[in-house]
Parts: structure tokens; sequence; C-alpha cells
């Protein structure tokens, strides 16, 4: 299963704000070959771009209640998954220590204390994944808008991060 930002639910201006921020992202990601030549460059700006993203939707996100600023979720409902991850984020992750088990968890959440254990070099996929429903079903029921979204920005995305890889660690 793979992770992603579902985007329903609130009113006229919750659907005007994260349409504009959307919208914002996919001409950022798109256009990231300004940023220079340098892939590390591209890469840094890749995770600013979606950092920012994150920062302008979180107050329309259902996560609002149970996000951490420097850690992230503190109940993990959005991370019994296997995160998106292209191939440069495959090769950082696998030198990272991570858990092996049959929780169904992320394999960097970390289950004593509720949070992401790798916040930091989180990939691009979680930096990007808030619940923009009004319920926590859409914590981890991707929408098609998302899908559609992750589709369209993919192309982009592999030209930086290296080809799409799915769930990490299927």
């Amino acid at each position: 299963m793979s992770c992603f930002v579902p985007i329903s639910g609130g009113g006229t201006d919750h659907h005007a704000a994260v349409a504009l921020e959307t919208e914002k992202l996919k001409r950022r990601v798109i256009w990231c070959e300004r940023a220079g030549d340098d892939r590390w460059r591209q890469i840094s700006f890749l995770y600013r771009v979606a950092d920012r993203f994150g920062s302008r939707i979180f107050d329309h996100s259902f996560c609002r209640g149970e996000i951490q600023p420097t850690i992230g979720c503190s109940t993990g409902s959005c991370c019994r998954c296997r995160p998106d991850v292209f191939a440069y984020e495959q090769q950082v992750l696998e030198l990272l220590p991570k858990r092996v088990d049959a929780s169904g968890y992320c394999p960097f959440f970390n289950l004593v204390r509720k949070n992401c254990g790798i916040y930091g070099l989180r990939p691009f996929a979680c930096r990007i994944y808030f619940n923009l429903g009004p319920t926590a079903h859409y914590c981890r029921n991707p929408n098609d808008t998302t899908l559609q979204l992750f589709d369209n920005l993919k192309p982009h995305l592999e030209r930086i991060l290296g080809a799409y890889w799915g769930g990490f660690g299927d």
C-alpha cells in the first residue's frame, strides 16, 4: 500500500486553498530544473517545495490535531503503509536501520514513541501526505484525486529522484 494526500471535505475556502497549493506544488515540481543543473540542489529544492506545501496545507488538514511540527504525526494513522519511494530515496532508506515485523506500520515508524523515526529524511510522498478530509477515514484511504496528482507528478519526480519503486520494502 502506498501513502498519499487525500483531498476532500471542508468548505469552499478549504477547497480553494487546497486547489491553489496543489497547483503551486505541481508548477514547482515541474520547474525544478530552475534550481540549477546540480542534481543534489534539485533534490534539496524538491524537498523544500514539498515541506512548503505541507506547511501551507496543514491548517486545512485533519492532521492539525495529530502532528507535532518536528517529529510528525503523533498517532501513526497514516503510517500503516509502505511509503512511496523513488530510486534515490530507496537507496537512502536502505542505509537506515529499520524495524522488520508484521505490524503493518512503515518500517521507520517508532511504535513506542508513536512518531516517524526518519522525519528529517522522509520521502517526498510522506512530506506531502496530509488528510484533507473531515474524518480519520482518509488517513489510510487515498482517493482518486490524490492518486491522479501523484501520477501527474511522477514523471517529473523521476527525472530528479530516479525511477519510481512503489512502496518501500514491498
